[in-house]
C-alpha cells in the first residue's frame, strides 16, 4: 500500500508520426494560436464560482472492490475481486501519520461499490472521529440507498456526502451501459432517499460514445434532487489502453453537448466540474476544467494500467502539463491526435498561466512516494554525460532539474539572461511523440513563448546530440 496524492500528469510532445497520427506542418503550428473551430460562447449564461475543490482537501480510501453493476466503461473492472483493498486497520496505521491529514478535512470510501461492505458504518465512524474532518464521503451507484434504513444506518455513522454514479437520463440507456436490468429505477430510489434524508449530493457522468448526446438530459433528470454539483468525466481509459472497448467518443462530437449540459446546469443554479476534456474546446466553460483528483490510499497494483495523456501541442501550449491534460492514448489511437481540431493557448508575456497555482497536480496520478533527496541522483545522472549543473549549451545555462511526480520524466531547465526554456525527458515510447530522441529518451520543450520557440528547438537537439553521443539504449531517469 502506497500513499497517493495528485500530481503532475502525463506529458506529450508536439511532434511525430507516433499512433498512426499525421505530424501536421509546420506552418500549421506557426498558425496554431488562431481558433480552429468556432468555440461556444456564453450566450445569457451567468457564470457561477467552480464548485469548492474538494480533492484537495480530501484523503480517500479504497476498500471493497466488488460491485452490483458491471458498467462497460469500468476503470476498475480488472481490479474488482482480485484487489484486497485498505483494511480499517491498515486506514487507522496510516493517519498515524499527522501528514496524512495536513489539510484534509474530508474522508473519501470509494471501491468497487462500498455499499456492498458490511463494516462501511465502522469506517465511518472511525473517519469522524479523526482531528479535523468536517464530511465524510461515499462514491457509490447508490443502487442500494433506496433503503431507507440502509441509507440512515450509514448516515447515522457519520456519511453526510454522496458522490453518485449517474450515467443515462433513462432505464434503456442506463442498464445497457452498465449491464444490469433494473438498475436504473434502483439509482432512483437512491436519489430520492438521499434527497428526502438530507445528504449532500454531488454526482459524476462518465463521458462515453454510448451517451455523450443525452448529457443535457442527464442534468435535467437529476435537478430534482437538488445536486451541489453536477461532474462530467470524460471517459478514462485505465485498462483499456487499446481502445479496444471503442468507449471515447470524438471530443469535437461531445463538445456541443457537454456546454448544452453546462449551461442548463448553471442556469439552474448548479456549478459543474468537467474532467479530461480538451481546455481548448471549452471556451469560457475552460473555468469548470478541473483534472484534480484526491490523494488516496490504494494498492500499487492498481496503476499499472494507469492511462497516459499527451497532446501534439503539449511543446507550445501554455495549458499544457498544468491546467490541461490533452486526449489520452487510447483516445489517439481510437481517433487520432485531432490536430485540426484541437488549439493551443500561447503564453502572453508577463501573463502566468489560468489555474496555475491550484491545478499544480491532477489526474489519478501516483505519487513519487514520501519525499526524498534527489539531488544526488540527478546529478550523477547528469554526469554520465558529461552535463552539470551551471554548464552552457547553445547560449542557455543549465539551473535546475526536477523529477515528474507519478511519472516518469525529468525537467531540465534551462536560462538564458532572464528567459527560461524547459527540455523534458520521458522513457522512449514509439507510440508517445518527441520532438526529437535518443536511444533510450524521447525529448520536448515546453513553456516557451513563440519568441523562444526557435531558440528552443536548437537547445533541444544540442541536449539530444550530448546525450546521445553515450546513450546506446536501456538507460533510465534519476530516481
Amino acid at each position: 500500500m502506497r500513499r497517493l496524492a495528485t500530481c503532475s500528469g502525463m506529458w506529450g510532445s508536439i511532434s511525430g508520426r507516433s499512433m498512426g497520427a499525421r505530424r501536421p506542418s509546420r506552418a500549421g503550428f506557426m498558425a496554431a494560436s488562431e481558433p480552429r473551430s468556432a468555440l461556444p460562447n456564453g450566450g445569457d449564461v451567468r457564470f457561477l464560482p467552480p464548485a469548492p475543490p474538494w480533492p484537495c482537501e480530501s484523503l480517500m480510501i479504497t476498500f471493497a472492490f466488488r460491485c452490483n453493476i458491471a458498467c462497460t466503461f469500468c476503470m476498475v473492472e480488472d481490479a474488482l475481486n482480485v484487489l484486497p483493498g485498505t483494511s480499517l486497520a491498515a486506514f487507522q496505521r496510516a493517519v498515524e501519520d499527522p501528514s496524512m491529514l495536513e489539510g484534509v478535512s474530508r474522508i473519501i470510501f470509494s471501491g468497487g461499490e462500498v455499499t456492498l461492505a458490511k463494516d462501511l458504518p465502522a469506517y465511518a465512524a472511525f473517519a469522524r472521529s479523526l482531528p479535523g474532518i468536517q464530511h465524510v464521503r461515499i462514491q457509490t451507484n447508490a443502487t442500494r440507498l433506496g433503503d431507507r434504513r440502509t441509507l440512515r444506518t450509514l448516515m447515522d455513522a457519520g456519511i453526510d456526502e454522496f458522490f453518485v454514479s449517474f450515467h443515462a437520463p433513462d432505464a434503456a440507456l442506463y442498464d445497457r451501459l452498465v449491464q444490469r436490468e433494473g438498475s436504473f429505477e434502483s439509482i432512483l430510489a437512491g436519489l430520492e432517499s438521499i434527497a428526502a434524508e438530507g445528504g449532500a449530493l454531488s454526482t459524476n457522468t462518465a463521458i462515453v460514445a454510448p451517451n455523450h448526446d443525452r448529457l443535457e438530459a442527464i442534468v435535467e433528470r437529476l435537478l430534482p434532487f437538488r445536486p451541489q454539483s453536477v461532474e462530467f468525466w470524460n471517459y478514462w481509459p485505465r485498462g483499456d489502453e487499446e481502445a479496444q472497448r471503442q468507449m471515447s467518443a470524438r471530443v469535437g462530437d461531445v463538445r456541443p453537448h457537454l456546454v448544452d449540459a453546462l449551461r442548463l446546469a448553471l442556469r439552474n443554479g448548479v456549478p459543474p466540474v468537467v474532467k479530461w476534456f480538451p481546455r481548448c474546446l471549452l471556451g469560457p466553460f475552460a473555468r469548470y476544467l478541473d483534472d484534480a483528483q484526491p490523494k488516496a490510499l490504494i494498492d500499487d497494483a492498481y496503476w499499472s494500467r494507469e492511462p497516459a495523456y499527451s497532446c501534439i501541442y503539449e511543446g507550445i501550449c501554455a495549458d499544457a502539463g498544468g491546467a490541461c491534460s490533452g486526449l489520452s492514448h487510447s483516445y489517439i489511437e481510437q481517433h487520432g491526435w485531432e490536430e485540426t481540431l484541437l488549439s493551443p493557448r500561447r503564453q502572453e508575456a508577463g501573463v502566468s498561466r489560468p489555474n496555475e497555482a491550484r491545478v499544480e497536480t491532477r489526474s489519478l496520478v501516483k505519487d513519487a512516494g514520501e519525499k526524498r533527496t534527489h539531488a544526488a541522483a540527478v546529478a550523477a545522472w547528469l554526469s554520465q554525460f558529461g552535463l552539470a549543473p551551471g554548464m552552457e549549451l547553445e547560449g542557455f545555462r543549465l539551473r535546475g532539474a526536477a523529477l515528474g511526480r507519478g511519472v516518469a520524466m525529468l525537467a531540465l531547465q534551462f536560462e538564458r539572461d532572464g528567459e527560461r526554456v524547459e527540455v523534458r525527458l520521458c522513457p522512449r515510447d514509439p507510440r508517445r511523440p518527441a520532438f526529437t530522441r535518443t536511444a533510450s529518451y524521447d525529448m520536448i520543450y515546453a513553456r516557451v513563448p513563440p519568441a523562444l520557440e526557435r531558440a528552443a528547438q536548437r537547445l533541444t537537439e544540442s541536449l539530444a546530440h550530448t546525450i546521445g553521443a553515450q546513450d546506446r539504449g536501456g538507460r533510465s531517469l534519476p530516481g
